[in-house]
């Protein structure tokens, strides 16, 4: 019960981080800003210490639904600290990235409360390659993120300049040319870690099969195919984002590139939540 209402500390905390980090930027009030920020990191240090806490009361984080995407959260989370503490202007991050770690750490409860005795780190004992694809599938996570909040900033500024308004001006957010070139590296960089946490689960999902086959089992992988179609949107998404963002920029303009971003992140949930279940 005392994991349960640090999460609801934790999830407050990245609310109200939000809410700070939004009126800081748009109303222009730098205290605002700098409490959005000491918020910010609070609330990551206490969701560090909630997945400590529970694994040290658990011998060790279990590879369940509901503690994967618990890790997903932390890792979008880690990443913008990181950000904030390197560019020094990356509110912007905080502001989005906040209600989405919040969220996450909703469903996480959520799905401990519909199942609460299913945890168990027996995937991991039959697929030791476990790890390293939960990992890549998180990194990659982090990297679409980082893509979608910087795309969201940029259209957010070219609305604002579309209006000729005076916060622009203001804004605690970098430039358009850097918030592009963020969104484009990152989302390259989302994709290949993608495509190689696919290539080691598709691995596995075809290794599974012929030894289902082989030793004449009962059963199917069938129950993996809406992850199959989900990885599939989600690497063609972030591949024609590539395409356009790279080698044929000039095909489509700056707001259905930035629209691809965030529609490939959030297939990116969609799937961890699907794996998740």
């Amino acid at each position: 019960m005392f994991l349960f209402y640090l999460e609801i500390v934790c999830v407050l905390a990245y609310g109200a981080a939000s809410a700070l980090a939004a009126h800081g930027i748009l109303r222009e009030r730098e205290g605002s800003a700098r409490a959005a920020r000491a918020l910010f990191f609070a609330a990551v240090a206490l969701h560090s210490a909630v997945i400590g806490i529970e694994s040290t009361t658990t011998s060790g984080t279990l590879l369940s639904g509901p503690n994967i995407i618990m890790l997903a959260a932390w890792v979008l989370a880690v990443v913008t600290a990181v950000g904030l503490v390197v560019t020094r202007r990356g509110l912007g991050f905080a502001l989005i990235v906040g209600p989405v770690a919040a969220l996450l750490i909703v469903a996480s409860q959520w799905l401990k409360i519909l199942d609460p005795v299913s945890a168990d780190n027996m995937a991991l004992y039959q697929w030791p390659l476990l790890v390293p694809h939960i990992v890549l599938v998180f990194a990659a996570c982090a990297c679409f993120a980082v893509s979608a909040a910087a795309s969201g900033l940029l259209l957010y500024q070219r609305r604002l300049m579309a209006r000729r308004s005076a916060k622009l001006f203001s804004l605690d957010t970098p430039a358009l040319d850097t918030l592009a070139t963020i969104a484009r590296a990152a989302a390259l960089a989302g994709l290949v870690v993608f495509v190689g946490a696919m290539l080691i689960g598709f691995t596995h999902m075809v290794a599974l099969s012929a030894a289902m086959t082989h030793f004449h089992c009962q059963g199917s992988v069938g129950y993996l195919w809406p992850r199959i179609v989900l990885s599939l949107l989600v690497s063609a998404v972030w591949s024609l984002y590539a395409v356009f963002s790279f080698l044929a920029p000039c095909a489509v303009g700056t707001r259905t590139r930035a629209l691809l971003s965030i529609g490939g992140f959030a297939a990116m949930l969609a799937l961890i939540a699907v794996s998740a279940g």
